[in-house]
């Protein structure tokens, strides 16, 4: 495959239409395709004839390496095909294909290609290319082109991986919230609760892991002015992370106005200031661990509440390693850290959807894309 396929295009907005990969795929059906039997072998012998394809239309302009960013470390998740960001598989027999990507959560808004336009790709943007070739006859019986919003909404969610949650905060990220006015990152809450939110300070009358009430949250406007702003240039006096993370976390609780004896509850529940559905993080490197929950999924953190980890407001500290001074802030809902940041893995993992059989005979013959 030529390696002008690793990089993606200019532009988004250049990306060739899905009506029109319909177009170039069609002239495949019917055609020889010889199964090795070897996974790998196929999978890459597919891939060269996919791409063999396109290259006999006209593609999307080249990204020069300036005008764009891989996020992801190793470019782990990020589609094979990137010039038309497209990921291939091969479909056989059974009863079902089971689907599995690799590295990356399908359906989430997580980044995989930053611009420096402010463009981005995610992993809800990849295309799903699924060739269907008759075991018996060797020859390619249908083309079905796919999004991971219509595989969700047609079969299911995807099945969720046990995995190290992390989130990769790069060196330019960095960088642009060092040099930023007031050094903070900040978004406001999710409006499902920010209506309800207070903007005005008034004493907390609860303790800080007490499940947290609507209309008793601090908005992250507040949280601001209150916290984030008194924290930037502050030292955390702490050998390791963990110790400067509790640091962080009494700071953070002195700030709100939480009484003293709250010190003595750092017990690393989720979110850490449970009262204001606050997760507090010190980062001095370019990955944060999430820990158990992840906002990459939305799930409910709290049982019996309507809060979600989208909903879950994260603190995360940018230190200096050297000084332990605090030089910068990230605050955001759990909702939008994944649309500017990555989503990681320590390990490779896979992601699996089953689909049955039946769904890809219903199309042999045709070239479809999200078809009713």
């Amino acid at each position: 495959m030529n390696n002008d396929f690793k990089t993606p295009p200019k532009s988004v907005k250049m990306l060739t239409s899905p009506d029109i990969l319909i177009k170039y795929f069609s002239e495949l059906l019917g055609k020889s395709f010889i199964l090795t039997g070897k996974t790998r072998t196929d999978g890459s012998n597919l891939r060269k004839l996919i791409a063999n394809t396109l290259e006999k239309a006209p593609l999307p302009e080249l990204s020069s390496k300036d005008q764009y960013e891989i996020v992801p470390p190793k470019g782990k998740g990020v589609p094979k095909i990137r010039r038309e960001f497209i990921d291939t598989y091969l479909v056989t027999s059974g009863v079902s294909y089971n689907l599995q990507v690799w590295n990356r959560m399908p359906a989430s808004h997580s980044l995989l290609v930053k611009y420096e336009s402010g463009e981005s790709l995610k992993c809800t943007d990849v295309r799903f290319v699924f060739v269907r070739v008759f075991i018996d006859r060797n020859i390619i019986a249908s083309i079905v082109i796919l999004t991971p919003e219509y595989i969700e909404n047609k079969f299911g969610k995807f099945g969720k991986p046990t995995l190290k949650n992390q989130l990769l905060i790069s060196s330019k990220a960095r960088k642009a919230i060092y040099e930023s006015e007031g050094k903070i990152l900040s978004f406001p809450d999710t409006k499902k609760i920010a209506y309800y939110l207070k903007d005005d300070y008034t004493s907390p009358t609860t303790r800080m892991v007490e499940d947290p009430e609507l209309k008793e949250l601090f908005s992250i406007r507040l949280l601001k002015r209150l916290v984030a702003e008194k924290l930037v240039g502050q030292k955390l006096d702490a050998a390791a992370t963990k110790t400067r993370g509790q640091a962080l976390e009494k700071l953070v609780l002195d700030l709100l106005g939480y009484e003293k004896k709250d010190d003595d509850l750092l017990y690393g529940a989720f979110p850490d200031i449970r009262n204001q559905l606050l997760e507090v993080k010190v980062q001095d490197t370019q990955t944060v661990d999430l820990g158990r929950f992840s906002p990459e999924r939305e799930e409910v953190v709290i049982e019996g509440s309507n809060f979600t980890t989208f909903d879950v407001r994260y603190l995360i500290a940018l230190t200096n390693p050297k000084t332990e001074i605090i030089e910068g802030i990230i605050l955001s809902p759990g909702e939008k850290l994944g649309e500017l940041f990555s989503y990681v893995s320590a390990e490779s993992y896979k992601c699996q959807r089953a689909i049955p059989m039946a769904f890809f005979d219903k199309y042999n013959g045709q070239a479809v894309f999200n078809p009713e």
